[in-house]
């Protein structure tokens, strides 16, 4: 791709763009050859939301056990401390 690339004028942003958007429109499933796609299945993730008077908020979500990948499985959310 062209991303952080010196583009010539504005007019040209807007004519190569409209081009892209044409063409995902005509072919939704088209590839592009410079990307790559990764699928992240997680086991635990955690959310952090920080207080002025460091009264934290933690969450975390928990994949319960034998839930394997690509199931959905279900969740444990559990607070912790900050």
């Amino acid at each position: 791709g062209a991303q952080s690339q010196v583009v010539g004028s504005v007019a040209e942003l807007h004519r190569t763009a409209d081009a892209a958007w044409d063409r995902a429109v005509a072919e939704p499933d088209a590839e592009a050859p410079t990307w790559t796609r990764y699928v992240v299945e997680p086991a635990e993730v955690e959310f952090f939301q920080g207080d002025a008077r460091r009264r934290h908020i933690r969450l975390r979500y928990r994949r319960d056990a034998g839930a394997g990948a690509g199931s959905g499985g279900d969740w444990t959310r559990e607070l912790l401390w900050p």
